[in-house]
């Protein structure tokens, strides 16, 4: 018996460490992919200021009329921070006039921006550029992705294209607030693993004492039934508040349908007619404090109710009606039919009521 516990155990906790396995994992892939997408935010934020930062260049080249390119590339990109992270380019007609720095460019003089700007990211940057406008797009080339801002412009009858590329490294390593992100989302993940470990213990704890509960729970589930089969007519009752409400035909079948299945035992269906709607009215009002609440009622919409007596014998369900002050003038009673034993039913008893209805309705029309 023992050795039963023990391997029962043994494979519960099993499946909560593998449960536990797949949370922890499920949240470390959540967790870095919000850190992609705040590492892209990121650097979104900076392209935006690169992109001003490229604006304002292109302004100071603008500024002076007759500018020759030797002048645009000494007097104001040689003058501008450069490193092998962050640099400049500038292109007349497709040709590199400017790399980096006078040395980066000699390796490249001759050749033409579609040799430098390798790679399909870099190119689609390249054809998306625009005239006077900046825009930027993250690229990469070979191994290194780049935050790149350019812009295409018309100077002395020539056309240019200006570029500034800033690897991401600089940006994403030098934001402390980034760090701190990253060092809180270590700590938030450390307390979720603590919190998981205790609840994998709490569950061994738990299937500990489930064994100790099988006893009290078989002998609450026995009494549990005993106190459902005291109750189950009580409860046929509790569903619907029949005293105040007035139901309609409709939804006949589906308190048949309920009631059959709990095996209320007996009930009775009547039909009343009245000769009018004032007298009809004057029933349903007096119903509502005169009759119990083990009465149902139903309006047929043609001058008729039907009710539906609970745990009434069908003498007992015509005595409680003719106690009805002037109930001899106000209505009549077309069709009774009651279930009065177990053998027969109540689908069966509703059935055979609604054929009695319909036959009287077709007599009365020939």
């Amino acid at each position: 018996m023992k050795s039963n516990k023990l391997k029962e155990l043994l494979i519960n906790s099993k499946t909560i460490s593998f449960t536990i396995i797949i949370i922890v994992g499920v949240l470390a892939w959540v967790g870095n992919q919000q850190m992609k997408s705040y590492e892209d935010s990121i650097l979104s934020i900076y392209a935006e200021q690169q992109d001003a930062y490229v604006q304002l260049v292109l302004d100071q080249i603008n500024v002076l009329d007759d500018r020759s390119d030797e002048e645009i590339v000494t007097k104001i990109l040689g003058s501008l921070d450069a490193s092998s992270r962050k640099y400049w380019t500038l292109t007349k007609n497709k040709a590199l006039l400017f790399v980096k720095d006078v040395t980066e460019t000699n390796r490249y003089k001759g050749l033409t921006s579609n040799t430098f700007f390798s790679g399909d990211s870099a190119t689609k940057f390249l054809q998306s550029l625009a005239v006077n406008k900046v825009s930027h797009k993250i690229i990469q080339m070979g191994d290194d992705r780049y935050v790149a801002s350019g812009v295409i412009f018309g100077y002395n009858g020539a056309r240019y294209t200006i570029c500034l590329l800033t690897n991401d490294t600089v940006i994403l390593d030098n934001n402390s607030f980034m760090a701190s992100k990253i060092g809180l989302s270590v700590f938030i993940n450390g307390i979720l693993i603590i919190l998981l470990l205790s609840t994998m213990v709490f569950s061994i704890l738990s299937d500990i004492r489930k064994n100790k509960l099988a006893k009290m729970k078989a002998h609450t589930e026995e009494l549990n039934r005993i106190v459902e089969r005291q109750t189950e007519t009580i409860k046929a009752m509790d569903y619907y508040h029949t005293r105040w409400n007035v139901y309609h035909i409709r939804l006949m079948d589906v308190f048949v349908q309920k009631l059959g299945q709990r095996k209320v035992t007996p009930i009775t269906l009547v039909r009343l007619s009245f000769a009018s709607e004032a007298a009809k009215k004057q029933f349903l009002e007096r119903a509502q404090v005169l009759l119990d609440e083990k009465i149902i009622r139903f309006d047929a919409e043609d001058l008729g109710v039907v009710l539906i007596f609970i745990q009434y014998r069908m003498e007992e369900a015509v005595q409680a009606l003719h106690r009805l002050p002037g109930s001899e003038e106000m209505f009549n009673v077309e069709e009774t039919m009651a279930k009065e034993d177990e053998e027969l039913s109540l689908q069966a008893v509703y059935v055979q009521f609604q054929k009695a209805l319909r036959e009287r309705k077709e007599k009365k029309h020939a």
